[in-house]
């Protein structure tokens, strides 16, 4: 768990070019500053500049290095943590929670989205509701939710990346 604990590093960790480091690095895998500085246009100083800014609020690691053409390259992946907002103020929280959301929302919606593939395989969807749980069923569907997301945050071979967004609060 990380824990975002004041303004700065709400600032650090929220700047869009950094979100867009991680969300590279969350689909794609371990890259270098160079290959974040293709996929997003911006100078290979600057992406390592926005990587070890990230570096500090320990959502990003070295992944290895790699010897190529006598340069050592250092491949950046993004850390399987949680980023908590919990411990800012109420303020603070909801500018964070809004800014994910939105980028989440704008991501979902400039795509081309079906439901289905070809094959009839999920693609996308968007679900809203109210369901009746016990706080006993709340635990468990959380605990659940928590551990399936645990599981599958590591890219494994024959995975695709989704992006997703849960949100749940007692009414």
């Amino acid at each position: 768990m990380v824990y975002i604990q004041d303004g700065k590093q709400l600032e650090i960790y929220m700047h869009p070019k950094r979100q867009q480091i991680l969300h590279e690095l969350s689909v794609q895998g371990p890259m270098t500053a160079k290959m974040l500085s293709d996929a997003l246009g911006m100078t290979p100083s600057s992406a390592k500049h926005h990587v070890s800014r990230l570096m500090e609020l320990q959502v990003v690691e070295v992944d290895h290095t790699e010897l190529i053409h006598g340069i050592t390259a250092t491949y950046y992946r993004k850390r399987l943590v949680t980023v908590s907002f919990s411990s800012l103020a109420e303020e603070k929280r909801k500018l964070a929670s809004d800014m994910v959301t939105k980028q989440i929302h704008d991501d979902f919606y400039k795509k081309a989205q079906s439901f289905t593939d070809g094959e009839g395989h999920f693609q996308a969807d968007q679900i809203s509701g109210v369901i009746h749980l016990s706080k006993d069923e709340a635990d468990e569907l959380y605990k659940r939710i928590r551990a399936f997301i645990d599981e599958k945050e590591k890219k494994k071979d024959g995975t695709e990346p989704f992006v997703f967004s849960l949100m749940a609060y007692h009414a």
